[in-house]
């Protein structure tokens, strides 16, 4: 009897399954809804981002990774099975080499590109491989960062989020995204441009190499705090601080200027202000000539 309920329970997902598409590369198997996305685009995208990420996969199994593209986010919330906001576009699986992602056409209104969504997906996959040994604990800001920084992923607004937070001083501690994110957008949009910048940070101050050596203690088993410790010679709180220090010296005052929203509001506003500087100034003549015609002319006196 439990057989029979096990099977009648199995036959939604083998009727589910059955409906979806497949193509299949070296690495990477894709499945989709039948005219929805460009299965070869994606394998190309995929292929060529495994290339470039050599130093991970010459030490980890050499398994499919399977790429699913949802058609609705509704088959995309159900099909991560797990918590996740609504305003996720991918997630990653990566200890079952498995990556969701969201209908194409809901990333471009996100305002981000499916090949960054899926290379992101992808260095989640790889990085957690490489280094599963020390997956318990490691830092969420930590794994989201080194994604973007694999990925060279860029959205668009992060930059002004960071500004906006670091001239509010309402920067969160990196320890206060150990675990996760903000469950507001905003929350979330801050926590991911932390985490870009913190690693950005890190390779700008110490290098590309230094970042490998954490990398590769954690492929050995070492948690992240000892991975700096052996690699920076101070501990994540010191790095959080200093970190934290560095960016009024980077997000100041003439950052103003790269930031399109704040330059286009500063042009507009000096608009404003010459547009009233010149009306005040007609007005001032007009009033000065309306005086002048009140004054009774001489040639008029009787």
């Amino acid at each position: 009897m439990k057989s029979i309920v096990f099977v009648l329970l199995l036959l939604p997902t083998f009727s589910a399954a059955a409906s979806w598409e497949t193509s299949e590369s070296t690495h990477f198997r894709v499945y989709y809804r039948e005219n929805t996305v460009d299965s070869a685009s994606i394998l190309e995208i995929a292929e060529n981002f495994y290339a470039e990420m050599s130093r991970i996969t010459r030490h980890i199994p050499d398994e499919t990774i399977k790429i699913y593209i949802c058609d609705t986010q509704k088959a995309f919330q159900a099909f991560v099975h797990a918590p996740i906001q609504d305003w996720a576009v991918g997630c990653a699986f990566p200890l079952s080499w498995r990556i969701i992602i969201q209908n194409p056409k809901q990333i471009t209104v996100a305002k981000l590109q499916l090949a960054q969504v899926l290379r992101h997906e992808i260095a989640h996959v790889l990085f957690g491989q490489y280094t599963k040994k020390a997956v318990k604990g490691m830092p969420l800001w930590f794994v989201e960062g080194i994604a973007i920084h694999f990925s060279k992923e860029w959205v668009p607004g992060r930059h002004e989020t960071l500004l906006k937070n670091v001239f509010t001083k309402s920067v969160l501690p990196l320890n206060e995204l150990t675990i996760k994110f903000p469950a507001s957008q905003n929350g979330a949009d801050l926590a991911y441009a932390q985490s870009q910048d913190a690693l950005r940070w890190f390779v700008e101050v110490n290098g590309t190499e230094p970042l490998w050596a954490v990398i590769d203690r954690l492929h050995t088993g070492l948690n992240l705090n000892t991975a700096f410790e052996s690699v920076l010679g101070y501990d994540l709180t010191t790095f959080d601080m200093q970190w934290r220090e560095s960016l009024p010296k980077r997000y100041h005052w003439a950052s103003l200027l790269s930031s399109s929203y704040i330059f286009w509001g500063g042009l507009a506003v000096l608009f404003l202000f010459f547009y009233f500087v010149s009306w005040n100034r007609r007005r001032m003549r007009l009033n000065k000539l309306a005086q002048q015609e009140e004054v009774e002319d001489v040639f008029f006196r009787k």
